[in-house]
């Protein structure tokens, strides 16, 4: 994940602009900056080269489940000699239609083990190594997106935001990634925001240094549950090997089941450069509003078009119909999201919803009339305007919240909105003495803060790839293998699969096959569960980490996206003979 100080997504490269003014209070990273000029390589921004780190990685997916282990191992490219020295962690996924062959070592990871590390193997005069394993199972797998057409990474960006996978829901598969071994981090070493009882991977998408302090970024993906497969609620070992001088095979020395851990997928490296981009699939419904009112993550009043105070769901009430209407779709139970704004980001949300509308700045003299079918005529527009506002808003601060219920009622229940509760985001002041005991908005973690504008939006259905055959995924799969220059790191969301009968995919469908489609230099997982977006803050570098800002992403299809370029890489091997690091 890029700075959220820099306020954009798409365009990390390197050491960013600050704030003009930083608080140690829960509004840090508040005020907009001013991303630096500095170009994406050093021949300079109009140079259409640029050289792409290849990781050793793929994601390997069988057209039918029905394979056994060596058919998914043969496609694991063995560690390169010049490498053996640095890629001491090798990172497996795979998805619950495999998740039985965790169970016992030699049915999958032993295997998996010895091709890739073949040549460490075959080496005899090699001395004592020490080499490590993460297994993990996810609930599926994605297919990565090209960068290609002699695209800048930045302009890649750009379009990726523009175009999340919707057709996409996931395969059965395995998918493997080598790394150093210090790019993973224990349990205990993650930052306690990321850490919690949910089992789950944290991917730290950056670490940085500026004239402020030092920042750190982190995705966090749950993982799949597992309960129907091993017996476990989620599934995850970490594992450690050795390898004997004139040794030729590895012995198992430690191994446990976990349920956190983190991995960095960035380089600390001068002369590294990375992108990334978060699509998110939302089109907004409504203009922001100013929150007049609201307690914990119950919304209560909102400050309507007109200025006057109203009810927090009474416009939300009438958008909803209008929307189904517009795009002449029966109406049904509809999920919505709403986006808490700070007051600081409105001049970007206000720009970029105009944008989207297609009027050249906020609602001015256009009576109520245009203004209606200017937001109808975007919510039928075909095909859907996917757009930034929502990962640029994010980017900077904004939380993305579902809404949970609201409306109906009587009393003081009507008109309230209940949103998802805050997702560990951002910090509240300790409550002081003299708020009083009775004071219950003081014991409740606040989803609005003072001056924070709320818009809702909504993810237009989709149709379903269900319906295609088998052939035709296979055909989709097998171009998509060929890709050249692929997304590194595919990390999202896809939409629950709770109420559906097990085994009702195609690839499940399918006769056994030992047909699979591989897409090299490529690695990530998709999540039902949504996943969420941390950043952290200290002043030096002994200091322990703050969070300032989070948001919980559970919108279906959402994808976040990265890659690096080439660099060169400092040798910083671990120590292979001395006993592992506690």
């Amino acid at each position: 994940m890029p700075p959220w100080v820099a306020r954009q997504w798409h365009v990390w490269r390197g050491p960013h602009s600050a704030p003009g003014a930083w608080r140690c209070t829960q509004r840090l990273a508040r005020q907009p900056s001013v991303l630096t000029s500095r170009p994406y390589s050093a021949a300079g921004p109009d140079d259409k080269s640029y050289t792409f780190s290849r990781a050793n990685s793929a994601i390997i997916i069988p057209r039918s489940v029905h394979v056994q282990p060596q058919d998914l191992i043969a496609h694991i490219q063995p560690i390169a000699r010049d490498r053996l020295t640095k890629d001491r962690l090798v990172v497996f996924f795979v998805t619950p239609a495999f998740a039985t062959w965790l169970l016992d070592d030699e049915v999958f990871l032993r295997k998996a083990l010895r091709q890739t590390y073949a040549n460490l193997l075959s080496w005899e005069d090699f001395p004592y190594a020490r080499i490590h394993a993460l297994c993990a199972v996810v609930d599926k797998l994605p297919t990565p997106t090209a960068i290609g057409g002699g695209q800048s990474p930045v302009a890649a960006a750009l379009e990726r935001m523009h175009q999340p996978p919707v057709s996409e829901t996931g395969y059965e598969g395995m998918a493997y990634t080598t790394l150093r071994y210090w790019d993973g981090i224990s349990a205990h070493r993650l930052q306690p925001a990321v850490r919690d009882d949910k089992p789950a991977i944290s991917f730290i998408t950056s670490e940085r240094t500026d004239s402020t302090g030092y920042f750190a970024d982190a995705l966090r993906l749950p993982l799949a549950n597992t309960v129907f497969q091993t017996g476990l609620p989620s599934t995850m070992q970490y594992s450690t090997w050795h390898k004997k001088k004139k040794g030729n095979d590895l012995e198992l020395r430690k191994t446990r089941n976990i349920t956190q851990h983190g991995l960095k997928f960035h380089r600390c490296l001068p002369t590294k450069e990375s992108t990334s981009a978060l699509a998110v699939p939302l089109i907004p419904l409504t203009e922001p509003r100013r929150v007049d009112a609201s307690m914990g993550n119950i919304l209560r009043r909102v400050i309507g078009p007109d200025g006057k105070s109203v009810s927090a769901s009474q416009e939300l009430e009438r958008i909803v119909p209008r929307y189904h209407n517009a795009r002449g779709e029966s109406s049904r139970t509809t999920s919505v999201w709403a986006l808490l704004i700070p007051k600081e980001l409105m001049v970007l949300v206000l720009k970029k919803t105009a944008a989207l509308l297609g009027r050249q700045s906020h609602v001015g003299e256009s009576s109520t009339a245009v203004e209606d079918e200017l937001w109808e005529a975007l919510w039928k527009r075909d095909p859907t305007p996917w757009n930034d506002l929502v990962p640029t808003a994010i980017a900077s601060s904004a939380r993305l919240h579902r809404v949970l219920s609201g409306g109906g009622g009587w009393g003081k229940k009507a008109g309230l909105l209940s949103l998802d509760p805050v997702a560990e985001g951002g910090q509240t002041p300790a409550p002081s003495i003299s708020d009083g005991p009775n004071d219950l908005s003081s014991a409740l973690q606040q989803a609005a803060h003072d001056g924070d504008y709320i818009q809702f939006f909504i993810s237009p259905s989709t149709t379903s790839p269900a319906s295609i055959d088998q052939d035709a995924q296979s055909k989709r799969l097998k171009e998509l293998a060929e890709i050249e220059t692929p997304w590194g790191w595919e990390l999202g969301t896809v939409p629950s699969t709770v109420d559906v009968i097990p085994g009702g995919s195609w690839q499940h469908e399918a006769p056994a096959s030992k047909d699979t489609f591989v897409f090299k230099h490529s690695f990530g997982a998709l999540a039902e569960g949504g996943i969420t977006l941390h950043r952290h803050f200290k002043l030096k570098q002994d200091h322990t980490y703050s969070l300032i800002s989070g948001s919980k992403i559970d919108v279906p299809f959402s994808r976040f996206s990265a890659v690096n370029t080439e660099a060169e890489e400092e040798s910083m091997g671990e120590n292979v003979g001395n006993p592992e690091i506690k």
